[in-house]
């Protein structure tokens, strides 16, 4: 079902006007100044005039617009052996409208504009992260330190790196720079301009695995998280680190920089914190915190409705939808249960129409968040030829 969103929706009235309340509106009128400049005179106790009565008789009350999502998924589709681990980010929903998901050591594609179904690559080692670096190119991180850039219209291989020592459990990009990481605990950043990818800068504070990588929308910092329990924020221009958000007691995975207010970043910790954790990225401080009960395992930011989405793992396995509208007063407005694991990964499709929740019960799900917007591009996401064929 789709979202119930009642709309109270203004009401013409109509009422027959005799000659008498004319002349009554038009004394009203004469005998008033809309504007004056002078002293103000001593008011006068005019009876109310018609239209007032009129206004007071037919004002309606204020109401608030209820929203609800269907706790009932749009779709289930079966993702076999896809791996519970709570350090990995394996899906991943593009602006070109296809879900990208990691299984053993294979990555598939799912179109959203048609549903097909298509196998990228198969390799030998099992797939750790996945990243949309544009609408044709994905990065894929692999179980034996590897990082493979794809070309999906293709389905060749642009350049592979071998700079970590071990698993890569998370990328990101901005811009010209792609980001990654994993349980070496080195972050580096490589520059997509050139031919080899080459590193222009290394990040080591980390003591344990970095499984949380994301740019915020101007590209200026980094946020990066990890099983040591820190949040830190990385300066894109000095190449350094600038802030530490000191607080969680657990690991860090699930973080999302707000959409509307760019300098605020939220942040979920692991199963011995269980909190959402909102931060001020200009000054380090956490201004609100909520314990939600369960792991944190994901967050998304829904622009469309000013909305935070969360996924969870013990004990609940819920998906939490908050109001951020007012971020300093997010509260929690419905949880959506239908997994039987936890919750491991989110993604949002660009409409913000539908999201996909993935669960180590070996399920996609999805969920119908609103109508589809009208000025979205349905078209194939490679004009040459249809990838997406069973």
């Amino acid at each position: 079902m789709d979202r119930f969103i009642p709309k109270s929706k203004s009401k013409l009235l109509y009422q027959s006007h005799t000659q008498s309340n004319y002349n009554d509106l038009l004394y009203h009128i004469n005998e008033q100044k809309v504007l004056n400049f002078g002293n103000q005179k001593q008011q006068h106790n005019y009876p109310i005039s018609f239209l007032d009565q009129l206004h007071n008789q037919y004002r309606l009350p204020i109401q608030q617009t209820v929203r609800q999502i269907s706790s009932v998924p749009e779709k289930i589709l079966d993702a076999p052996d896809i791996a519970d681990d709570f350090y990995l980010n394996i899906l991943e929903w593009g602006n070109n409208n296809v879900l990208s998901v990691g299984l053993q050591n294979k990555v598939y594609l799912w179109n959203a504009s048609n549903q097909h179904i298509e196998q990228l690559l198969q390799a030998t080692s099992n797939v750790t992260a996945v990243h949309w670096i544009n609408d044709h190119i994905l990065g894929v991180g692999f179980d034996d330190a590897s990082i493979k850039i794809v070309d999906v219209c293709s389905q060749q291989t642009i350049t592979q790196l071998y700079y970590h020592n071990e698993r890569v459990s998370t990328i990101s990009s901005s811009f010209e720079l792609l980001s990654t990481s994993g349980r070496d605990n080195v972050i580096f950043n490589h520059d997509l301009r050139e031919k080899n990818n080459n590193v222009v800068g290394v990040f080591q504070k980390h003591t344990q695995e970095v499984c949380g990588l994301k740019w915020n929308s101007s590209g200026t910092t980094l946020s990066s998280g990890a099983n040591d329990n820190q949040l830190l924020l990385w300066d894109k221009r000095q190449m350094s680190l600038r802030l530490s958000c000191e607080g969680h007691c657990a690991a860090v995975k699930a973080m999302a920089w707000c959409p509307w207010l760019p300098n605020i970043l939220v942040s979920g910790g692991g199963s011995n914190d269980k909190n959402i954790k909102f931060w001020n990225s200009d000054t380090g401080l956490c201004f609100k915190s909520i314990d939600t009960g369960s792991q944190v395992c994901a967050l998304q930011f829904l622009p469309r409705y000013r909305e935070l989405i969360s996924s969870h793992g013990f004990s609940k396995f819920q998906i939490s939808i908050w109001n951020a509208e007012v971020i300093q007063q997010a509260k929690l407005v419905q949880e959506l249960q239908a997994h039987k694991s936890r919750v491991l990964h989110l993604g949002i499709s660009p409409d913000q129409s539908m999201l996909c929740s993935a669960a180590g019960d070996e399920t996609l799900i999805f969920w119908r968040l609103g109508t589809e917007q009208n000025n979205q591009d349905k078209q194939e996401m490679c004009s040459s030829k249809n990838l997406f064929l069973r």
